[in-house]
């Protein structure tokens, strides 16, 4: 947790059991090495401090801590779990519902870094800056000749579809960009969005998923990570897809069938991926992946930036705060554990 989010905290009232020292943080948030010592102390706390504690952050030192059923059951005085992140996956939200503990995530903070980094990946593949790069590297030699003949060809954003699945904060930025700086079409699927509202933002909505998947040159994935998304994209999917088209992740692996992913690059139905996110994460070494000169993949740091994380860990915070002294559950992540958090704890 960074300074501001702490001061935040403290000036609500709150003892805060655990962060890390001036030290460890000039170290860095993400010290290699550092990390199994870091997530030690973390478990350490938790098994000291839980039983009393009334709120808990769902960030460990160095990621998303897992808040397992055991966790929130053993914990008889918590109230709310907020993590500094859009994902709350790793987050037993059923079970935290049923003991009315309120979870919040942090809605839009890394919005405009996630965005970004799809962006990145979709420059990266339309104009093969990995694969050149990569061929430069590795042989010596100049790549223009490689890049001119090879398979996909260097293309350009301008002017082409992309396709959205989910149009929440990250996929409305993303649009924005697309729109306005590369003139792209942009097109989307998301059941829970209003029709009328994203036509007024420039975006035309879809009501079937495989509509978006047909007319898109790139599909960029923007949904949470739950029941009905996890292998949304299997092999019908990229079947279903241009095979000129590329598939962007920076939203979560498992939402992809990355079995299917390797079958339709293999079998030319799409020309490539650009993955921050994938299934395994971390990728095993070796992994066929890292070999396919028609993918581009980054280690799940689309929403990473100093200025992300601030924004991420301080929108969440707040969140909390105003829950807990009274001034509604804005972005409940599970809004049907409010009316049972006043049930447990005697609230109005």
């Amino acid at each position: 947790m960074n300074p501001q989010s702490q001061l935040a905290f403290l000036a609500a009232g709150f003892e805060l059991d655990f962060a890390l020292s001036e030290e460890e943080r000039g170290h860095g948030r993400w010290a290699f090495e550092r990390a199994a010592a870091r997530s030690m102390i973390t478990q350490k706390v938790l098994a000291e401090r839980l039983s009393e504690a009334r709120v808990l952050c769902g960030n460990d030192v160095t990621g998303h801590l897992p808040v397992t059923a055991e966790m929130i059951r053993a914990a008889d005085k918590l109230e709310t779990i907020y993590i500094g992140a859009a994902g709350f996956d790793k987050i037993d939200t059923a079970v935290a519902t049923e003991r009315g503990v309120v979870v919040f995530n942090a809605p839009g903070g890394n919005a405009i870094g996630v965005s970004e980094h799809a962006l990145t990946l979709m420059l990266t593949l339309a104009r093969r800056v990995d694969a050149t790069s990569r061929y430069s590297r590795d042989t010596g030699h100049w790549a223009r000749q490689f890049a001119m003949t090879s398979t996909p060809p260097i293309g350009e954003l301008h002017g082409n579809t992309l396709g959205l699945v989910g149009f929440g904060f990250i996929g409305r930025q993303l649009a924005d960009k697309a729109r306005l700086g590369f003139n792209m079409r942009v097109v989307a699927y998301d059941p829970f969005f209003d029709k009328l509202e994203a036509k007024r933002l420039g975006v035309e909505l879809l009501h079937d998923l495989n509509d978006v998947l047909a007319q898109s040159d790139f599909v960029s994935l923007h949904t949470p990570l739950n029941k009905a998304t996890e292998g949304l994209m299997g092999a019908k999917q990229f079947r279903t897809m241009k095979n000129s088209a590329y598939l962007i992740n920076t939203a979560r692996g498992p939402i992809v069938d990355t079995n299917a992913l390797i079958d339709a690059l293999d079998k030319g139905e799409i020309a490539g991926a650009g993955l921050d996110c994938t299934e395994p994460e971390p990728l095993l070494e070796g992994h066929k992946l890292f070999r396919m000169n028609n993918v581009v993949i980054t280690p799940h740091v689309g929403g990473a930036s100093a200025e992300d994380i601030k924004r991420s860990e301080l929108v969440a915070v707040q969140l909390a705060i105003d829950f807990l002294q009274g001034r509604g559950a804005r972005h409940a992540a599970n809004p049907k554990a409010v009316p049972r958090h006043a049930e447990r704890f005697k609230t109005p």
